[in-house]
């Protein structure tokens, strides 16, 4: 694993919200599938902090094969929490860390139409750290409960580079399975994964199969989880 963020509709997001509150401890997170977080605690009591998890890579994919992408396998990009084989991932909120490092978790999911705009980000610092950004447009409601289209999403890495799609996919799944929350999405969470299979690195190019010019391009995935967003 490389330490720190992806960026999606192109922004790397760093966000720090305070989790105390004033006189009353804030209402315990809950989880997808409880009912959607909000602002919890009493009248202007700080929001609550927002956590994240994410285990994303970026490598030769069947859209993008070694002979366009310039890495020579799939490489582990960002792992933040703790990945679960029954139940949602353990996730780790804005402000902790991760391998000694820090982690920066950055969401809204706000209700929009007949479905919801994203804008998802999370980081772990480093000189070598990555990011990854999910981002949908905003104001067309673009995510609903089957998944979406036409998604953003950046990889940034300060080892590998920054890959960027603006045509990704979202669906709800995690390790390959329906993820075992419904609904999968609600104001102010999430919980899926987002596929990016023709992500580039912007000027970069190569010689393609048919020996002419090839924008270098890779697959990058990742399953994720964000709660505790803003609305």
């Amino acid at each position: 694993m490389r330490s720190s963020f992806l960026v999606l509709t192109g922004a790397v997001v760093v966000a720090a919200c305070s989790s105390s509150s004033s006189g009353s401890a804030p209402a315990p997170n809950p989880g997808p599938g409880e009912g959607g977080s909000d602002s919890g605690g009493s009248s202007g009591a700080a929001p609550p902090t927002p956590d994240g998890f994410i285990a994303a890579t970026v490598g030769p994919g069947s859209s993008s094969p070694s002979t366009v992408c310039n890495l020579a396998s799939v490489e582990p990009w960002l792992d933040v929490g703790t990945p679960t084989t029954t139940g949602k991932p353990v996730t780790v909120p804005d402000g902790g860390t991760q391998s000694g490092a820090t982690v920066n978790v950055s969401c809204t999911v706000t209700a929009s139409g007949s479905g919801f705009d994203v804008s998802l980000s999370i980081e772990q610092q480093g000189t070598e750290g990555s990011t990854v950004t999910i981002t949908s447009q905003p104001g067309e409601g673009v995510v609903t409960l089957t998944g979406g289209h036409g998604i953003t999403g950046v990889f940034q890495s300060g080892s590998f580079g920054t890959y960027r799609a603006s045509d990704c996919t979202l669906a709800f799944t995690y390790a390959g399975s329906p993820v075992q929350a419904q609904p999968p999405i609600a104001a102010g969470r999430i919980w899926g994964h987002i596929s990016c299979p023709a992500a580039q690195i912007s000027g970069e190019t190569t010689v393609g199969p048919d020996g002419g010019t090839q924008d270098i391009q890779c697959d990058a995935e990742a399953d994720f989880l964000f709660e505790q967003c803003g609305q």
